[in-house]
């Protein structure tokens, strides 16, 4: 039984380990809205594809988000302090492996919130 324990950590030493992409992994810092320097940031992922034939894609929706963040009534829910940073990502074509994809480059990226993906609703346009 210990040689066993043995080779399960020789070999666990040997082998690195990669993403699906072949690339190394990530080390995430940025768990906390607040870094070191007092800076406090939201950061949130907007999940949908940029292929304006569907309703719900990256041109529509973020500017609504924007301009949401601008309303009197959202600031007064927020401290002043608090500020928020929009990633985008590409749903290609609303693929749910796309989206998925997208989900942990978000979370890789340090997302705190997500927002999509929202393809598995019927909002493309009907022809």
């Amino acid at each position: 039984m210990g040689w066993c324990v043995f080779l399960i950590l020789v070999i666990s030493g040997t082998v690195r380990s990669q993403n699906c992409r072949g690339q190394e992994p990530r080390q995430r810092a940025c768990e906390n809205v607040c870094d070191d320097n007092g800076v406090c940031k939201i950061r949130a992922a907007l999940l949908l594809p940029k292929n304006t034939t569907y309703n719900a894609c990256l041109s529509v929706v973020e500017p609504v988000f924007e301009l949401a963040l601008q309303d009197n009534a959202v600031q007064e829910v927020f401290p002043s302090w608090l500020q928020f940073e929009w990633m985008s990502y590409d749903v290609q074509d609303c693929d749910a492996a796309y989206a998925v994809i997208s989900a942990i480059d978000a979370y890789n990226d340090c997302a705190h919130v997500f927002f999509g993906p929202s393809c598995d609703f019927a909002l493309g346009e009907y022809r």
